[in-house]
């Protein structure tokens, strides 16, 4: 009798064991090598820069779209910055705007008279074209692309500075983005959103974008806070127009154009700039898609050839993508396995259980990658996050939800034409039934 409720035991802990193992597999070794690597270069993320003996002239390129809610902020933001003001060029690129971003722009430089500021007007529309013309007009040492909508932490200038002066072989690097939300002040359905989104954009940098610096690997070149040193961007082709992520296209590029140089692109947790926050959830699918887009199109561009599975092990680029997008399918199985297993027979209890028990584990590895980046944060802003410790409980759900988007990318990748501007979930499942709807009409009418 024993032996017989040891077997069912063992029988019941592989089964679900395994369908357990498969969506927490890669997420908890993912999370496993940032946190060894998190402890193992602690001495090395606290090494203090030396003090800069001169300050080199910077230019901060900021494209304008219609831009007059975010637009002020942005440049009052670098206005207070701690580095000197006569060291500082901004340039404004009008990217097409039809509100009153230039308004703003004038006030600005009306109270400003000690910075040097531009506004240019391009006839051809485009974020890249608009960049472009903003790098060849720059005439900074180090050249710095801010979006309209972000603004900077007081000292963000001064500390990129530092690392590059200190760091010769650095060619480009990234900033830490954050996202500019009053922590604890309110508990509605999109606040709570807005909240796991800190801690994505957290985890996400000061974790992910920490890790991939160490091992030379930077992926993207954040399009909302980016620096450059003048002489190696000039030598590449700039931003292209050929994807919907011309940040991470022109990342690769950098890449390539230092590889003989032993050059290096890299993350600079110290030099800080706030987002807004996204808005509702059709806001953060079309996000979502963009990103994703952009990074099956821009690896579509730099693999001559599908790589083997061990080629893409052995590649940076491949790791990445066999983690956003093949094993994506395997953290969703378990979303389809459960509700079959119901119908097969397996009693409802069990099943419920099973889905608490995954619940828990995840909100365990939340935990865990909660208290790395709340470690790696400074003492200001840990203050501000043990105001929404309980947010590690919604975690789980948020990125069940960003994984579904990601699925829906992919389809639509495969379907759709390239474009910023893209229709909600919601509206794109109306048009699919409008046009079964039609079609099933054509048939009708035509068996009449």
């Amino acid at each position: 009798m024993l032996e017989i409720w040891l077997e069912r035991i063992l029988a019941f802990g592989l089964f679900w064991g395994i369908w357990l193992m498969v969506p927490l597999l890669v997420d908890v070794s993912t999370a496993m090598v940032y946190f060894i690597n998190f402890l193992s270069n602690q001495k090395r993320s606290v090494e203090k820069k030396e003090e800069l003996s001169f300050f080199p002239y910077v230019t901060v390129i900021i494209p304008v779209y219609n831009s007059a809610d975010t637009l002020g902020f942005c440049l009052d933001s670098i206005a207070q910055q701690a580095y000197p003001k006569e060291c500082i060029q901004i340039i404004c690129v009008n990217n097409g705007s039809e509100d009153e971003s230039f308004d703003l722009f004038q006030r600005f430089q009306y109270r400003n008279p000690e910075i040097s500021v531009t506004w240019s007007s391009l006839e051809r529309a485009g974020k890249s074209m608009a960049l472009n013309a903003g790098l060849y007009s720059s005439q900074g040492s180090y050249l710095i692309n801010v979006d309209a909508d972000t603004c900077l932490d007081p000292e963000a200038i001064l500390n990129v500075v530092k690392v590059f002066e200190n760091d010769p072989s650095l060619a480009a690097a990234t900033g830490s983005i954050r996202v500019d939300k009053k922590l604890g002040q309110g508990s509605s359905f999109m606040d709570i959103i807005n909240y796991c989104e800190v801690i994505e954009y957290i985890v996400a940098f000061d974790i992910g974008r920490r890790y991939q610096d160490l091992k030379n690997s930077i992926f993207t070149l954040s399009g909302a806070f980016s620096v450059f040193r003048r002489e190696i961007i000039l030598q590449t082709f700039l931003y292209q127009t050929r994807t919907v992520s011309e940040d991470t296209d022109l990342t690769f590029i950098i890449r390539r154009a230092i590889e003989a140089s032993q050059g290096r692109i890299g993350f600079i947790p110290e030099a800080i700039a706030y987002v807004e926050p996204i808005e509702n959830l059709s806001r953060l699918y079309s996000q979502r898609l963009r990103w994703q887009r952009g990074e099956m199109e821009v690896t579509g561009l730099y693999y001559e050839r599908v790589p083997g599975i061990f080629g893409a092990l052995s590649d940076f680029v491949g790791r990445i993508l066999i983690s956003d997008h093949t094993l994506a399918f395997l953290r969703l199985a378990w979303t389809f396995l459960l509700p079959f297993l119901y119908l097969l027979g397996y009693p409802l209890p069990t099943i419920l259980l099973v889905m608490m028990g995954m619940y828990i584990c995840y909100v365990i590895l939340e935990s865990c990658t909660f208290h790395i980046a709340y470690k790696g944060s400074a003492p200001e802003y840990q203050k501000e996050l043990r105001k929404i410790w309980w947010i590690i409980f919604f975690m789980p759900v948020y990125r069940y939800l960003v994984y579904w988007f990601r699925l829906a990318v992919i389809i639509a990748v495969l379907t759709e034409e390239k474009s910023w501007k893209t229709q909600n979930p919601i509206l794109q499942l109306q048009s699919i039934l409008q046009g079964y709807a039609e079609n099933i009409k054509e048939e009708i009418a035509k068996g009449r």
